[in-house]
């Protein structure tokens, strides 16, 4: 796999590509507990983000489409862009293997983007104009659960920075996206049914 070039690099480059000195994904290796603990916080924003879409789609049944769209498009540049492998995760410069627990086809394409950081952006965003949580609390959890992937070898910032701009690039057109009412009066009753809003 490629990996970044690392000679004479300046300082930009240094901070794109930061990794911390101590091997944090090793100290998550070292016993059972601390590996469940890596494996849940890994996909514990994706539990955060349901809630988020649940709070937004009960609020506006439309949103439902906005954010589905959103996610699909996320989803396609993502693997699309990940398949050019312009550089491998950190954590195989140390030779780790994947972690246990996580899928590891997700993990052996190529670093960049983040997805965790396209898709957080784009409900962020959302919150903003639809604010059904607290835009700052949602900060203070997601921040450091996305920090934490770049300390464990997940990604370079750099991965990030570019999931925060694909991230609203594809929020904006979403916002224009009105299903019809009758669709949306549909999808409505299913939400209802689903979560017990009767």
């Amino acid at each position: 796999m490629n990996h970044p070039v690392v000679g004479g690099r300046g300082i930009i480059s240094r901070l794109l590509f930061w990794q911390p000195k101590y091997d944090f994904l090793q100290y998550f290796l070292s016993s059972k507990f601390k590996e469940a603990l890596l494996v849940s916080l890994n996909y514990f924003i994706w539990l955060f983000l349901f809630y988020i879409s649940y709070l937004l789609i009960a609020q506006d049944i439309n949103i439902f489409w906005q954010i589905l769209i959103a996610t699909l498009i996320s989803e396609l540049i993502e693997k699309k862009v990940k398949k050019k492998v312009y550089w491998c995760r950190p954590l195989f410069l140390h030779r780790h293997t994947t972690p246990p627990g996580l899928v590891a086809r997700w993990y052996n394409t190529g670093s960049f983007p983040s997805g965790h950081t396209i898709k957080a952006v784009f409900f962020f965003l959302f919150l903003l104009i639809n604010p059904v949580f607290p835009p700052l609390l949602y900060l203070t959890i997601v921040i450091p659960l996305l920090s934490f992937r770049v300390l464990t070898g997940f990604h370079y910032p750099i991965d990030l920075l570019g999931g925060i701009v694909i991230g609203a690039l594809i929020w904006w057109p979403a916002t224009f996206i009105q299903a019809p009412t009758n669709l949306n009066h549909f999808v409505k009753i299913i939400f209802d049914y689903v979560f017990f809003r009767f």
